[in-house]
């Protein structure tokens, strides 16, 4: 008995850490001297809006633009930056939340190949979509 449950804990904790969207992207803490693809931000569009990069490489988000944005990604278990700010504060708020400190940038490392869409939960409505391929 003991062994089958052994196997079985072995089994799960396999098949919940493969390669996947969701243990793709997300670190916060890059490694030192990873490679970096860098997306701005900025009035409603991710530019690039397809980034194509190799595995290990960081894809840093930064915000160009006048209002709050995210880099979201589709998956319910990806990555998701959270408000990043725009370079200057604003002096009004069109659409919240809008209370970051100015400047922001997100970065996700990317450790497996795949295929990754993602948007900007504020502003999916308008289109604003991306996605970050990468290769071994």
């Amino acid at each position: 008995m003991r062994m089958r449950s052994e196997a079985f804990v072995l089994v799960f904790a396999a098949a919940c850490g493969g390669s996947s969207p969701t243990s793709a992207g997300g670190g916060n803490n890059p490694p030192p001297g990873a490679p970096t693809m860098s997306v701005a931000m900025s009035e409603y569009r991710f530019r690039p809006d397809t980034v194509r990069v190799t595995v290990g490489t960081v894809v840093r988000w930064s915000n160009e633009g006048t209002v709050d944005h995210t880099a979201t990604s589709d998956s319910t278990n990806g990555w998701d930056s959270g408000a990043v700010a725009p370079p200057q504060p604003q002096m009004t708020c069109p659409y919240p939340p809008c209370d970051k400190t100015p400047g922001g940038s997100f970065p996700s490392t990317f450790t497996a190949a795949g295929t990754y869409p993602y948007h900007c939960a504020f502003h999916v409505a308008l289109g604003m979509r991306g996605v970050v391929i990468v290769t071994p």
